[in-house]
């Protein structure tokens, strides 16, 4: 095999062709390259400044500033309900006060409600509530907000006299209570705090003639001191019909609703004091008229109901007087008296069974529909309509041949009522139709 000879020479110049051609890299700075001529020239050529572009960086960053600080604070954050702004309870006041002028009671009560929720520690709003509910024939609630007022201000005598008239209302759907006294004596301290007010003098002399009607001439002194005062105060117009009315002077007591009718038409109060002049009349068809206009102003009312049936009944037209009964008794289901005219209404109408179940519900008391509870009336020889609905539950159980429970009626008013004459007929005629005793025979004219 032939062997290369390798001298010094030669071994010398293979070392240096081995050595890398970059030796010396990191010992020495790099030199720049330049490319002549190539758009890879390291050294970048300056730009000259475009002046719109400067113009709209500047726009740009002011309006960056303008969000940050005006925009964004202003921005109700997101998913949060706006509040509605307050509105000034005097602004509703006079609200309140046009509604009630065009009888849109429940809309006045309404803006009432909103100025005590503005304003929860001011009783006047409380006593004008109430004045109102009274004018809806809303009495209990009336008592509530005029007894709300009274305890923001003992002293306002406003609030002490309407808190008496509400009692004086609900008194005469419970004759029973003792709302008449307290109503009195709200009354008198009413007086007492301001006998310059016509209309503090006017509820006292509606009040004086519920509690006593023998006091006509203090209440009718009252009523006229009233009218002196402010002869446009419907309520002082109101009050002297009022007392002319409970002393049977019906011609003088038209007059007198008239003239607050003209103050204003809008109330109910005032065509149900109407519909009792024409009642009182015998003029049950213009009654009857005055009634609807009443229940329409005030649909929340049970008298103007009340009346209209009572009205139906007297022309013999039971099926209608039954129907407004059982109205007057879906508005107010718990009251027994409601339900003591409704089986008055049913017995007229010789439907038995449902003047029994309306009847034994008022003398009885117990639940009605949906647990309605309802309290029984107890036997008053001083309440004649109580002692109507005893007699009439006791005929109505003996035609239906239920005498077990007619003749403990019957015993019942002979012992209880015994100074009540026509109690005492309807008592023995109870008997008679469960044979218990043979008729009167009938003697020669």
């Amino acid at each position: 095999m032939r062997q290369l000879a390798l001298t010094k020479s030669t071994v010398r110049d293979l070392q240096g062709s081995l050595t890398p051609k970059f030796s010396g890299w990191y010992d020495a700075p790099f030199p720049p390259m330049y490319l002549s001529g190539s758009k890879w020239n390291t050294r970048k050529r300056r730009r000259r400044s475009n002046p719109w572009r400067i113009v709209l960086l500047l726009l740009l960053i002011g309006g960056v500033i303008y969000v940050e600080r005006v925009v964004v604070p202003q921005t109700p954050p997101l998913f949060v309900v706006t509040p509605i702004p307050t509105r000034n309870p005097a602004t509703i006041i006079l609200e309140a006060d046009s509604l009630f002028r065009a009888g849109k009671l429940a809309l006045a009560e309404q803006a009432y409600q909103e100025a005590i929720s503005i304003d929860p520690q001011e009783a006047d709003y409380y006593t004008e509530l109430a004045r109102i509910e009274v004018f809806g024939g809303k009495y209990s609630a009336a008592v509530t907000n005029a007894s709300n007022a009274i305890l923001l201000n003992p002293n306002s005598a406003m609030a002490n006299a309407v808190l008496g008239w509400a009692l004086d209302f609900q008194s005469q759907l419970d004759p029973e209570s003792a709302d008449i006294l307290e109503a009195l004596q709200k009354i008198e301290k009413a007086v007492e705090l301001d006998p310059n007010s016509a209309l503090v003098r006017a509820y006292y002399a509606e009040i004086i003639i519920d509690d006593d009607v023998t006091a006509f001439q203090q209440a009718g002194e009252q009523a006229q001191l009233a009218v002196q005062m402010d002869p446009n105060l419907l309520e002082a117009q109101r009050a002297v019909g009022y007392v002319w009315e409970r002393t049977g002077n019906y011609d003088l007591a038209f007059e007198a609703y008239q003239n607050a009718l003209r103050i204003n038409p809008n109330l109910a109060l005032i065509h149900i004091a109407m519909g009792n002049m024409y009642f009182n009349n015998a003029d049950s068809r213009s009654a009857i008229d005055s009634y609807i206009r009443a229940s329409t102003l005030a649909p929340e009312n049970v008298i103007p109901l009340r009346l209209i049936a009572q009205a139906y009944a007297r022309d013999g037209e039971f099926g209608k007087a039954s129907q407004y009964a059982q109205s007057a008794v879906d508005l107010e289901p718990s009251s027994s008296r409601l339900h003591g005219d409704l089986g008055r209404m049913h017995y007229k109408n010789t439907d038995y069974d449902s003047a029994i179940e309306s009847l034994a519900l008022s003398i009885h008391g117990g639940s009605y529909l949906e647990g309605v509870q309802v309290a029984g009336l107890p036997l008053d020889p001083g309440d004649p309509l109580v002692v109507e609905f005893y007699y009439m539950y006791g005929l109505a159980l003996s035609k239906q041949g239920r005498c077990d429970l007619a003749v403990d009626l019957s015993e019942a008013l002979i012992t209880g009522v015994p100074d009540n004459e026509i109690a005492a007929i309807n008592a023995q005629e109870i008997l008679i139709l469960c044979g218990l005793i043979d008729p009167p025979e009938e003697t020669e004219a």
